[in-house]
């Protein structure tokens, strides 16, 4: 699958999930695995979806010859915005963060 099907894809299952009444009614409408088989390890077990969002509203670069920072507040128009979606499996020994790609099911 290609990055930019993948990407709309991500943001898709965000909206949705967010906005569904039934969330796991939307994970296995979407197909996501409530349980991943590990090869010689024990199952994982879905337990978490995490949504964050994230903004860059500034850089930070090392100050030539110097300890001190150089800070750059960036303005409105060039503030970054990310949403990152996980979906936490555990076992009795682990625990993964995997991307939507990753559990995602074409």
């Amino acid at each position: 699958m290609d990055d930019e099907r993948l990407r709309l894809m991500e943001a898709a299952f965000v909206d949705g999930f967010r906005s569904a009444s039934d969330k796991l009614g939307f994970l296995m409408l979407a197909q996501i695995p409530l349980e991943l088989d590990r090869d010689g390890s024990p199952g994982l077990k879905l337990v978490e979806v995490k949504i964050e969002e994230a903004y860059e509203v500034g850089s930070a670069h090392p100050g030539f010859g110097t300890h001190e920072l150089v800070y750059h507040a960036l303005p409105g128009a060039m503030i970054q915005h990310a949403t990152r979606l996980a979906f936490v499996y555990v076992s009795l020994n682990e625990r993964h963060e995997l991307p939507f790609a990753e559990v995602a099911t074409p």
